[in-house]
C-alpha cells in the first residue's frame, strides 16, 4: 500500500515538473525579446542652445567618398540641421557617417548652413548650403516638403545611387532612440 502511494505521489510530481517545464518554455518562447537602446548621436540642442530642427537619414552608396574603402558595404548617412528657437533662421549642422563593414567609428562634421535658392531642374526650388566644414559633394541639399532631402551633386543635379542605396534622405523623428535586438 505504501509503495503503491509512493508511485502515485511521484506519478502526480513528475507529470506537474513537466507541466511545469512546459508552461516555462511556452512563455519563454513568447516573451518578446530583450532589447539594448541608444540615444540619438546627436545633441537635442547646439553649442548655443538652438534645438535640432530636423534628422534627415538613409544609408547611401559608398561612392560618397572618392576613393570608397574596399569592404564598404554601405554608408550610414545622417544631417541634423539646427534653426534659433526665436528666429526659426538657420544656425548649425551636424553631420554623420559610418561606414558599414568597414569600422564603427562615425565620422562628424559640423558646421554653419544657410537657405538659397535654385537647382538645375528648378531656379526657384529652396536649398540648404552647408558651409566650408561640410566635404564635398554633401554641401547642398534639395529639401522636398518637410520630410526629403535630394544630395545635390556640383551641377545642382540630385545624385543618382546604384541598385542598392541612393541619396534620398528621410527625415526621422527627432531624438528617437534605436532598439535592437540583445
Amino acid at each position: 500500500m505504501i509503495k503503491r502511494t509512493v508511485w502515485i505521489i511521484a506519478a502526480i510530481v513528475g507529470g506537474a515538473i513537466a507541466v511545469l517545464a512546459v508552461v516555462a518554455w511556452v512563455l519563454a518562447a513568447n516573451a518578446p525579446a530583450r532589447q539594448m537602446a541608444f540615444p540619438p548621436w546627436y545633441p537635442a540642442t547646439n553649442d548655443s542652445g538652438d534645438p535640432a530642427f530636423v534628422d534627415f537619414e538613409n544609408h547611401v552608396p559608398c561612392a560618397v567618398d572618392d576613393s570608397p574603402a574596399e569592404d564598404c558595404q554601405r554608408v550610414k548617412f545622417s544631417l541634423v540641421l539646427y534653426r534659433d528657437a526665436e528666429s526659426n533662421e538657420p544656425t548649425t549642422y551636424v553631420m554623420s557617417r559610418l561606414r558599414v563593414g568597414v569600422s564603427n567609428d562615425r565620422q562628424v562634421n559640423e558646421g554653419t548652413w544657410s537657405i538659397g535658392q535654385g537647382t538645375a531642374l528648378d531656379p526657384e526650388a529652396t536649398v540648404y548650403q552647408l558651409d566650408t566644414g561640410a566635404p564635398e559633394g554633401l554641401d547642398v541639399y534639395w529639401p522636398i516638403g518637410d520630410d526629403i532631402l535630394f544630395v545635390l551633386d556640383e551641377q545642382l543635379m540630385p545624385r543618382v545611387g546604384d541598385a542598392a542605396y541612393g541619396y534620398a534622405l528621410n527625415s526621422v523623428p527627432l531624438g528617437k532612440w534605436n532598439s535592437v535586438p540583445e
